[in-house]
C-alpha cells in the first residue's frame, strides 16, 4: 500500500492522518459558511433576532405572544404613568410588568430597542436603585418621573 500520500494506479492513498486532516478542514470549511450565512440572515432580520433576545430575558410566562403589546395598569395610576400607549404609536413590541428570570419586575420593556423604561411616581430614589440593580445588565434602563 502506497504511504504518505502516494498515487497508486492514478488514485491518491492519504494516510490515516491526511485523512483526518481533510475532514477537519472540511468541517472548518463548512462552518464558517454557516456562520456567514446566520449573520446575513441576522442582519435582514435584526429586529426578530433583537426581539428574541430580549425575550430571553423574561420568565417563560411572560413570552407568550398574547403578552406583548398589552397594555395593563391599576386604576389607580395616573395618567402620566401610562406613557404606555405612546410605543403602541411607535409600533415597538413591548411588555408591561415584565418579570424577569430572576424574579425581578420592570415597568416597561421595550422589546425592539432593548429598554427598560421605569415610571417613578410613588417609589423614592432609593427603592429606584435597588430595583435597578437586579435588573439584566444587557438592557438600558430609563427612568421617567410622574
Amino acid at each position: 500500500m502506497a504511504q504518505n500520500g502516494v498515487e497508486k494506479d492514478g488514485i491518491q492513498v492519504l494516510t490515516p492522518e491526511q485523512f483526518e486532516r481533510v475532514k477537519r478542514l472540511h468541517f472548518e470549511s463548512k462552518l464558517r459558511s454557516y456562520k456567514r450565512y446566520l449573520k446575513k440572515q441576522k442582519e435582514k432580520n435584526s429586529n426578530y433576532y433583537k426581539i428574541r433576545e430580549n425575550l430571553n430575558l423574561i420568565r417563560m410566562s411572560n413570552q407568550v405572544g398574547s403578552q406583548t403589546n398589552i397594555l395593563r395598569w391599576h386604576n389607580t395610576e395616573t395618567k402620566q404613568h401610562i406613557m404606555k400607549m405612546e410605543l403602541k404609536e411607535w409600533k415597538h413590541e413591548f411588555i408591561t410588568e415584565a418579570i424577569f428570570k430572576n424574579g425581578s419586575r420592570c415597568d416597561i420593556l421595550d422589546l425592539t430597542e432593548g429598554t427598560i423604561y421605569e415610571i417613578l411616581h410613588t417609589e423614592t430614589e432609593q427603592k429606584y436603585e435597588q430595583k435597578i440593580q437586579k435588573y439584566p445588565k444587557e438592557l438600558r434602563i430609563i427612568k421617567i418621573k410622574c
